[in-house]
């Protein structure tokens, strides 16, 4: 039998795995290195790209931002000036309208006594009717219009008075009842 502690070559099983080790070690050593150069060159290279590009694009947005709040701010003001302009044009058109209706109460109001004038002076008074009241005797050759002219009267009031048509002529000696203004 031979002696487990010793191989073919004469050399110990302990030894190959010591020197194995020693060989994955500087494997190792070489493999930090060489990982550690390529995790510094994308470092860099990635500081390149995302810094130095990204500089230029942070500037643009920048330049963008200020741009859009000036423009912002300036159709804002536009809109606050044309908001007010219709404001002042509404109240302007309120003030005009506050004339308009009074002027209108006020040419009511005048309407109204003309009215009420115009039905007083068609409708005599009773007491003025008793002490105005004209009887005229119609002579030959007058008309329902010289008689009403004659005493500034209308032709319609004429008729009312004396319950006559326009299609039934005076004829002399008849008598009318007018009412002198």
């Amino acid at each position: 039998m031979e002696n487990p502690s010793k191989t073919e070559k004469g050399i110990s099983p302990d030894l190959k795995v010591s020197s194995y080790k020693k060989q994955r070690f500087t494997l190792s050593s070489l493999e930090i290195i060489f990982g550690s150069l390529i995790v510094v060159g994308l470092i860099y290279i990635g500081y390149i790209i995302f810094f130095q590009d990204s500089s230029g694009t942070a500037k643009k947005l920048e330049k963008k931002i200020k741009y859009l709040e000036t423009s912002s701010k300036d159709q804002g003001e536009k809109i606050d000036q044309k908001i007010k302009a219709i404001q002042d044009s509404q109240t302007r058109w309120e003030s005009r309208l506050k004339a308009l209706e009074t002027a209108n109460q006020d040419l009511l109001v005048k309407l109204g006594k003309i009215q009420q004038q115009r039905s007083e002076d068609k409708k005599p008074s009773p007491t003025s009717s008793k002490k105005a009241k004209i009887q005229h005797k119609v002579k030959k050759g007058e008309t329902l219009q010289s008689i009403a002219g004659k005493y500034k009267v209308s032709l319609d009031d004429l008729l009312q008075w004396n319950k006559r048509s326009k299609n039934k002529p005076v004829r002399a000696g008849d008598t009318l009842i007018i009412y002198p203004r």
